[in-house]
């Protein structure tokens, strides 16, 4: 019985060089980037929210790409859902108060007082929108 071992033909068999294959398109350029505190720490909340690497949102800005976040923070959209309940109560409120206005002119100063919450409302969700 022979125990010779077939060796592949070296002309067959693949050369790997060492270490990782190389990317397609690297970024082999570095820059340093003097910003102000408020500018980083902007960035720093933009990566998180978006789980990408500061440099990644970057290179994303400047590839024209609007970086979002990743996954909305549940806290914001319970505030966010409370804010709705409230419109739509108030907006209820004003229909009824705009119906008795119709009938009764002294219901004008309630209606007032009712638009002015509705807009104070659309002003704190306004403010709670992204990129607002």
């Amino acid at each position: 019985m022979s125990t010779e071992k077939s060796n592949p033909d070296p002309a067959k068999k693949k050369k790997r060089g060492p270490g990782r294959p190389k990317v397609e398109s690297p970024h082999d350029a570095t820059i340093q980037l003097r910003l102000s505190r408020k500018q980083l720490t902007e960035l720093e909340k933009q990566a998180q929210r978006s789980k990408m690497t500061r440099s990644a949102v970057i290179r994303a800005a400047l590839d024209g790409v609007q970086v979002l976040q990743a996954a909305p923070d549940e806290a914001l959209l319970e505030e966010r859902r409370q804010q709705y309940r409230q419109l739509v109560k108030l907006a209820t409120n004003l229909n009824q108060l705009v119906v008795l206005a119709r009938t009764m002119p002294v219901v004008e100063l309630r209606a007032r007082a009712t638009i002015d919450q509705v807009q104070q409302v659309l002003a704190k969700i306004h403010q709670t929108l992204p990129g607002a």
